[in-house]
């Protein structure tokens, strides 16, 4: 090999070990983190969560906290769920789908109602409940493979192939604790605990494979992981007042998650001639290969705050015939923090993401013991260069019977959105493309819920 092509070797080479398959950073784990995908009830699923004021939900009280005092009677709540995801990347003109699905217990609670006997006080009742809901569930993998025909190592530049796959496990949860009172006929208020767990796992490789057009090749194979542990709390503030019998208002506040964050990665560099990672680059010709250990481990321990949430709502209840309900929240995405040491990335939380709003709108009819149900929901992409498509629509039909002590409701869900994944971050100048992906999303909820 000529000299030229070995120092063309090692400069691509070098480019090739720094444009890592990437994993998740700081700014995109604080958005998952803060993205809700929960799933609740099948009659709050039915309805696209346009609860904040009609109450009388379990799920409901994590929207907001007054929804405990509009139950008339103690309730127990289970519900079964089932998702599948169907994700389609487009790589260079490369198709590739992928599909994953998985069954969970999306929400499990229980609420206790005292009536007061006393006509002369304000307070016609008082609720306290306890309910789990599922709000993200990770158990996800996509892929994307193609040839972009513009390589990582400048002297073999006839790419033959490029792949990308990623893998992500765990899921995020919270349980809220909350309490609520009816004064007089018309306001009711709730304050709510709500303490959060959250188990994120993401594996992710990079393969590519070249040739210098003389009948050597490289093959390279780059492997990330991480693993990011926590528990967190927030605090919940919530009214509903009835305008009249038919008309109510709601508004609602929920705090930031703090959130006490461990993560493991192999994402660090042993030495100054060491990359990130796991990596094993072999060539057909003279080159020594270039790998790295399989067993490196990072750990970080870090705070981590969410945005907060402010929820306008307002609903119409044609007597016992239907009703019609809409939320329209606010999210200050910028408000996301870390600490301690994390100023750049704070800096750069505030450049690249914007606050948000979502549109929930949900309807029940009512024939004798069976309801039918029906939502609509919009919400915003956080990131300020986001397409139209990158924002989540979703759409949504359900269906209740009533037993008397007993009732069984069932939800389909269907929310799509689209993404832009970029591989290469840090090779921006060489102008590789990333990956187009697109997301649809469906669910199939099943809930019990027993009253007393």
């Amino acid at each position: 090999m000529t000299i030229m092509k070995k120092t063309l070797l090692i400069i691509s080479l070098f480019i090739g070990l720094i444009a890592n398959a990437q994993i998740l950073g700081y700014e995109d784990i604080g958005v998952l983190l803060s993205s809700e995908n929960t799933q609740g009830t099948a009659r709050t699923m039915a309805m696209k969560g346009a609860f904040g004021a009609l109450g009388g939900d379990l799920s409901a009280i994590a929207i907001n906290p007054a929804s405990g005092s509009i139950f008339n009677n103690s309730a127990a709540t289970f519900t079964l769920g089932y998702e599948g995801n169907n994700f389609t990347s487009d790589f260079y003109g490369n198709q590739m789908e992928t599909l994953h699905d998985n069954f969970n217990i999306t929400q499990a609670g229980g609420l206790l109602v005292f009536e007061n006997d006393y006509p002369e006080s304000s307070f016609k009742k008082v609720a306290v409940a306890i309910n789990y809901n599922s709000i993200n569930n990770f158990d996800n993998n996509w892929e994307a493979s193609s040839s972009s025909f513009i390589g990582t190592f400048g002297a073999y530049p006839n790419v033959e192939s490029q792949s990308y796959k990623n893998i992500t496990s765990g899921k995020q949860s919270e349980v809220n604790f909350a309490i609520a009172t009816q004064l007089n006929d018309k306001l009711n208020l709730g304050l709510s605990f709500n303490a959060y767990n959250l188990d994120f796992s993401e594996e992710s490789t990079r393969e590519e494979f070249a040739n210098d057009g003389a009948g050597y090749t490289v093959d390279s194979y780059e492997y990330f992981w991480q693993d990011v542990i926590g528990d967190g709390f927030s605090l919940g503030l919530g009214a509903i007042y009835k305008i009249t019998q038919d008309f109510r208002l709601g508004l609602s506040y929920k705090s930031p998650v703090w959130y006490e964050i461990h993560e493991e990665n192999n994402m660090y560099e042993e030495d100054e001639y060491d990359s990130f990672g796991y990596y094993d680059i072999l060539f057909s010709d003279d080159p020594p290969a270039y790998y790295n250990s399989s067993n490196k481990l990072q750990t970080y321990d870090y705070d981590l705050r969410t945005p907060s949430k402010l929820t306008g709502s307002l609903a119409y209840i044609f007597d016992t015939q239907g009703l019609i309900s809409v939320d329209i929240s606010r999210k200050n995405y910028k408000g996301i923090n870390l600490k301690p040491d994390f100023s750049d990335i704070n800096h750069e939380v505030h450049n690249i993401l914007a606050d948000t709003y979502s549109f929930n709108l949900g309807t029940e009819w009512r024939f004798s013991e069976i309801s039918i149900r029906g939502g609509f929901s919009y919400e915003q992409n956080p990131y300020v260069a986001a397409l139209e498509t990158d924002n989540k629509r979703g759409y949504a039909l359900g269906m209740g019977y009533d037993f008397g002590g007993i009732l069984l409701d069932v939800a389909y869900d269907y929310s799509e959105k689209t993404d832009y994944y970029n591989f290469y971050t840090d090779l921006d100048y060489i102008q590789i493309d990333g990956a187009e992906l697109a997301t649809k999303n469906n669910k199939v909820l099943a809930t019990l819920t027993f009253k007393f």
